[in-house]
């Protein structure tokens, strides 16, 4: 696809980019697609077809969407519960996506002329058509875990979606046990990876984490992966300063014995040295928002 006059000279810069970052193309994974974390209008929007399409044609192989439900139970690429953050400022319509048809979500002007709404189904057909792949993060809603059972029938009832997924992935132990529970037996699976937070005062109950300085650490991992209900293949754990320096053996232990992504809050390292280095302990995948200062 052609860019957008907004986007052409951020997607330029990205393809310029591909042919140093190569070496790195089978870990990187776009967190969100080709966006930028503070929604200018240079980049696509977050979680649309826009991002996604050109971070693939790029030549970047994997990319991070979030998906949660709407109100007729459609699979949606959206981060938060509600598009107040996509809307233009001072919209009025800001609908959480559990109370409105996905149709009608898809008609809801966003802050780029050319972004919709999406569904997960979309995204995946576009990878499948460009060689791109999908790191799918299960969003909870409170007091439901329908997603992960959504996305497990929807890959039973059109497998050849799995082409395009090689990761689902959650904080929510609930949202795991679903798609586990519902998932066809005798389907190829994608990994299925728990997100996990370095430990920290702000952190939800329901959040697991994994702290590499802790000496019991390696308990912690094997009480998940011995669950039999959840059958996890690894973790995508926070970033911290010290998990390529001072945590570095303990880091590439942990990648010796599961699957092992990395993600980063926004404003925390997200450079191509550290990627690599992540890469070169034993990281699978390493997410990154590729800002100007990556490379």
């Amino acid at each position: 696809m052609s860019p957008t006059a907004n986007h052409a000279a951020e997607v330029a810069w990205l393809h310029c980019q591909l042919p140093e970052l190569q070496p790195l193309t089978p870990n990187l994974v776009a967190h969100r697609g080709f966006h930028c974390p503070k929604l200018s209008p240079e980049r696509p929007l977050e979680c649309t077809l826009d991002a996604y399409k050109h971070a693939w044609q790029a030549g970047i192989l994997n990319c991070e969407c979030d998906v949660r439900l709407s109100a007729d139970d459609k699979i949606l690429l959206l981060h938060d519960e509600t598009l107040e953050r996509l809307v233009p400022e001072g919209s009025s319509q800001a609908p959480k996506a559990i109370e409105v048809k996905a149709e009608d979500l898809a008609k809801t002007p966003l802050r780029q002329d050319t972004a919709q709404v999406a569904l997960l189904e979309e995204a995946l057909r576009t990878a499948i058509e460009t060689g791109g792949s999908m790191v799918v993060e299960l969003k909870a809603t409170p007091g439901s875990s329908r997603v992960g059972q959504a996305v497990a029938h929807l890959f039973a009832e059109k497998p050849e979606l799995l082409a395009a997924c090689v990761v689902v992935m959650s904080f929510d132990l609930s949202e795991l046990r679903s798609f586990a529970a519902a998932f066809p037996k005798e389907l190829r699976r994608p990994k299925v990876l728990l997100l996990t937070c370095h430990p920290k005062e702000t952190l939800n109950a329901w959040h697991q984490t994994i702290d590499l300085a802790e000496p019991h650490w390696p308990e912690v991992v094997e009480k998940h992966l011995a669950c039999e209900e959840l059958a996890l293949d690894g973790f995508y754990i926070e970033w911290t300063a010290k998990l390529s320096t001072e945590h570095a053996d303990s880091f590439s232990k942990l990648c010796q014995r599961a699957v092992v992504g990395v993600w980063q809050a926004h404003g925390q390292v997200d450079s191509k040295e550290e990627a690599a280095r992540l890469v070169e302990l034993g990281a699978t995948f390493c997410n990154t928002d590729l800002p100007r200062s990556f490379s």
